[in-house]
């Protein structure tokens, strides 16, 4: 006879996250469910359930697991907007048969560098003059989109070609030259915004003619800013900064698990060399 051990919480968190990268959401259901049975108030658990419910079309299902994290962590902008987005969903589908009757659409499987910002070379934002809110709802957090240049406008659209909205002027106008150029980019969804969709605009080849020219030096400027704050605040006297000690166990635990993009913001690192850089950016859903 076999003893069989039962796994960890740790190793747990690991299979919920493999199975959300690999788009095998009914195992990511089982998963987390079983996590959220052993650690009842476990908001991330809810989070990562309500996302695997999400992308299998549960949505009623997937509303009550964000409501959980809701009840476990009030603050939690994750679950939060993931309501808002079910609420729109469901509207939109209304007239639908029930849930369960309709076919799940093709899984996407996130990249884990999709959400990886790389200084110089990345660029969150925006979409301008974009469809309506229903449909960009439709749009998984990490799905690959696709850019159509038209005139002096790059125009987004997903691989069906149904369009999003567009790349603000300032950027679209800088791009074209580049593109001109010899240089590729990709574009990934990050989630829906109050009324847009965010998107991350990503150097995938820079033409050797244009070697020593920067896709986004915005993001530079930006980046120079934040150091100078944090320069700041870390003059400032630390009795401005109160921490408890309450589950520092836990939190330790957590912080040295969560590294997927499904986590919405997949631990920023934090280093002072531009060149060497990487920071997350924030992501719809929690990691899986």
């Amino acid at each position: 006879m076999t003893d069989t051990k039962p796994k960890t919480r740790k190793q747990m968190l690991v299979d919920a996250r493999q199975a959300a990268m690999k788009g095998e959401w009914n195992t990511a259901i089982e998963i987390n469910q079983s996590l959220i049975e052993r650690t009842p108030k476990d908001a991330e658990a809810y989070n990562r359930l309500g996302r695997a419910l999400l992308e299998t079309n549960k949505y009623s299902a997937a509303f009550e697991a964000y409501t959980g994290a809701l009840k476990c962590d009030p603050a939690n902008m994750i679950a939060r907007r993931n309501l808002q987005r079910i609420d729109v969903l469901r509207r939109k589908h209304s007239g639908d048969p029930l849930e369960g009757e309709t076919a799940a659409p093709e899984p996407v499987i996130p990249r884990t560098n999709v959400f990886i910002e790389e200084v110089g070379k990345t660029w969150v934002d925006e979409l301008v003059n974009p469809v309506a809110l229903e449909d960009l709802v439709e749009v998984s957090p990490g799905e690959h989109l696709e850019v159509a240049i038209e005139g002096d406008r790059i125009i987004v659209r997903r691989a069906d070609g149904t369009r999003l909205g567009e790349i603000e002027a300032k950027s679209a106008e800088r791009l074209l030259g580049l593109i001109a150029g010899g240089n590729r980019y990709e574009v990934y969804a990050l989630g829906t915004s109050a009324a847009s969709l965010r998107v991350i605009l990503r150097e995938v080849f820079r033409d050797p003619r244009q070697a020593n020219t920067i896709s986004f030096p915005r993001q530079i400027s930006y980046r120079a800013a934040y150091l100078r704050d944090r320069d700041q605040l870390r003059q400032r006297d630390e009795a401005d900064f109160l921490f408890t000690d309450e589950d520092d166990e836990e939190l330790d635990e957590e912080e040295s698990t969560s590294s997927s993009p499904d986590d919405d913001v997949a631990g920023d690192t934090e280093q002072d060399n531009f060149e060497e850089d990487h920071v997350t950016v924030e992501e719809e859903d929690p990691g899986m």
